[in-house]
């Protein structure tokens, strides 16, 4: 893209000017590539602008500054210099025209309270067998995430598959604005982000809004909470998916064997939950005209991002579902592994789910009520939030079966200390908490002690 036509689309003044073409975006000087534009975004801990110098070292021809930087920007920098009194906008203003240069794409947009990740991956899978296909990268689904999954979409992408995670009410109507959604996914309503968003319901109207005026189709979980009012906001008849749509044997660890109108093929995703995610998919994929036997090969041994029920085995076995934590995602996990089958001993690693607001107290006390009636030998909890869990655990089993401290490095001596081979360990939590770093501890100490 030419500068003065990344100045018109992101509608920034085009301060410095360049011959040399923009092929790349990027929010972080880092990942500065030849051929950058880097917006200076401003956060609250640091400001792009800081690393003017690092971005153009990095590749990057052209920068997007807020107007009060443009003095500093043409005297730290020799690339191109837009400007606007708004850099977050302007990336909006760019995505948005960018999408509109490629009316051709089907775009599918994926949200839901837990979920989003697997169903993206899956449905991605499935379409990248039909044409060539644009994806959120990992886990890039912010209003930011989406923008530069955006502008990754080329005239021969046939598929755009993008993940729109929200946390804040506007947020949806930004995101298909700028996504402009052929096709809408919700998988669920749950209580992510209650704290900002205040109530269910609102959570419920909020990522109802991926259903707008323009949407060729809607898919939603048969479960999903607020189904009927979901469906009263949609200007289209809702397809709902669920898994009884196809056939599944449940191989534990090992995943699940599916079969889908006279296909079969394994997949590697652990737990009930994620099963729903896949069967999701498929009817997505089937909608958009794959064969049984394309969505087959294109799921065969599918497996989630790391961190969504993922199975890590060594000595000892530690199922890494760290990514995020809610009171149906949390409950889903420690329920399906009480079931599971197991020779050695079961232990619980947990930490808190944040911003659930008004109903944090209860939904942690839910969390030891599922505790209590499962299977696992031991609860280690962690954070201020899980300290009465804590304490209903200690009364209904005693102190021998649960620990709880608000330390991590006290909680990481716990688990070294107790874990030992043979074991099966979940580890659950909100994302800020990142619980996966307790897995080199856990391998570790089981090396040294067995």
């Amino acid at each position: 893209m030419k500068i003065a036509l990344a100045g018109q689309y992101s509608k920034a003044s085009v301060v410095r000017s360049s011959d040399r073409a923009i092929t790349h975006y990027a929010l972080d000087s880092r990942r500065c590539v030849s051929g950058s534009l880097f917006f200076t975004l401003r956060g609250k801990n640091s400001s792009g602008i800081d690393y003017l110098k690092e971005a153009e070292s990095n590749g990057a021809v052209a920068v997007l500054v807020h107007t009060d930087d443009i003095q500093r920007a043409l005297n730290e920098t020799s690339c191109a210099v837009l400007a606007s009194d708004d850099v977050f906008q302007a990336l909006m203003n760019l995505a948005t025209a960018y999408r509109a240069l490629f009316p051709h794409v089907r775009t599918i947009g994926i949200t839901g309270s837990t979920g989003k990740s697997t169903t993206k991956e899956a449905v991605g899978k499935i379409a990248s067998a039909l044409g060539p296909t644009t994806m959120t990268s990992g886990n890039l689904n912010s209003e930011y995430g989406l923008a530069l999954s955006i502008m990754n979409l080329n005239s021969e992408t046939k598929y755009g598959v993008f993940e729109l995670g929200i946390d804040h009410p506007g947020e949806m109507e930004r995101m298909t604005k700028m996504a402009s959604p052929s096709i809408g996914v919700l998988t669920n309503i749950g209580n992510a982000h209650l704290e900002s968003m205040g109530s269910r319901e609102v959570i419920a109207r909020e990522k109802a809004k991926i259903f707008h005026p323009g949407i060729e189709a809607g898919f939603i979980s048969r479960h999903s909470l607020y189904g009927h009012l979901i469906q009263t906001l949609s200007p289209v008849e809702l397809i709902r998916y669920s898994t009884r749509d196809v056939s599944a044997i449940d191989l534990g660890l090992d995943g699940w064997q599916i079969s889908y109108q006279g296909v079969s093929f394994r997949i590697k995703a652990v737990g009930k939950h994620l099963l729903e995610d896949v069967a999701g998919a498929i009817r997505v994929g089937a909608y958009l005209g794959a064969r049984p036997v394309d969505i087959a090969h294109a799921l065969e041994d599918f497996e989630p991002l790391v961190g969504r029920s993922t199975v890590r085995t060594s000595r000892v076995t530690i199922i890494n579902d760290t990514y995020n934590a809610s009171l149906d995602s949390t409950r889903s996990i420690i329920r399906y592994l009480s079931r599971l089958s197991w020779s050695g001993r079961k232990n619980a690693v947990l930490g808190p789910m944040k911003e659930l607001g008004a109903e944090s107290k209860q939904a942690h006390l839910e969390i030891a009520k599922t505790l209590i009636q499962s299977t696992f030998t031991k609860h280690f909890l962690y954070g201020r939030e899980m300290e009465e869990a804590y304490q209903t655990i200690k009364r209904e089993k005693g102190k021998e079966r649960v620990s709880f401290t608000q330390d991590f490095e006290e909680l990481e001596g716990m688990v070294r200390d107790e874990v030992t081979a043979g074991d099966l360990v979940l580890l659950k939590g909100s994302r800020v908490v990142q619980m996966e770093r307790l897995i080199p501890t856990i391998e570790r100490g089981v090396a040294l002690h067995g």
